[in-house]
């Protein structure tokens, strides 16, 4: 008897679970674009092009075994520089966007094991983008531009692996707020 054993499968996530996820998305699509378009029309080097994020916090509360609640708060930008010169005079020209997201989420978690979730997702709520542009060129006005729609949406699926019973890493595929892929570490609470 000592020598054999029993194994007990459990859910790792279940009515009650809080989990808390942060995370990183691929690709910044602006800042793909405007490399890419930049790459393509020749661009010198005196123009470069660099951002951040997605980059994300996500909070869950389970309802029921199956479905959670929860909130999804994303960042990313993306910033063009580019040093022109001009009459013997070197100026410097930026452009800047940001977006800042904050959106409800409902989750249906399709399978979960032992160390195992599976997860689909929808979510919408607030999202505002800005851009932004300045120069050091005497006289230049700098406008500043906001979203007409500010609105935040995702619709994906997602992937938890618990490596001890609170800390996993996650991993999703989906549209709109997060990028089209994102990953990170989870915290079960």
């Amino acid at each position: 008897m000592a020598f054999t054993s029993t194994t007990a499968t459990a859910q790792c996530v279940k009515e009650g679970t809080i989990l808390v996820d942060t995370y990183y998305g691929f690709p910044n699509l602006y800042t793909a674009i405007f490399k890419s378009a930049y790459a393509n029309a020749g661009s010198p080097s005196s123009v470069t092009v660099k951002g951040i994020g997605p980059i994300g916090l996500r909070g869950e509360y389970l309802l029921t075994d199956k479905l959670g609640l929860g909130v999804d708060i994303g960042f990313n930008n993306t910033k063009i520089t580019e040093n022109v010169d001009s009459a013997g005079n070197t100026y410097v020209n930026t452009f800047y966007t940001q977006k800042i997201g904050v959106m409800a989420t409902l989750n249906y978690h399709f399978v979960t094991k032992d160390k195992l979730d599976f997860y689909g997702v929808l979510g919408a709520g607030y999202g505002s983008r800005s851009f932004s542009f300045t120069s050091t060129q005497p006289g230049y006005t700098n406008p500043t531009i906001k979203s007409l729609i500010p609105v935040s949406a995702r619709l994906g699926l997602g992937i938890r692996y618990f490596f001890t019973d609170n800390i996993g890493m996650n991993f999703g595929l989906g549209v709109g707020q997060g990028g089209l892929l994102n990953a990170g570490i989870t915290f079960k609470i």
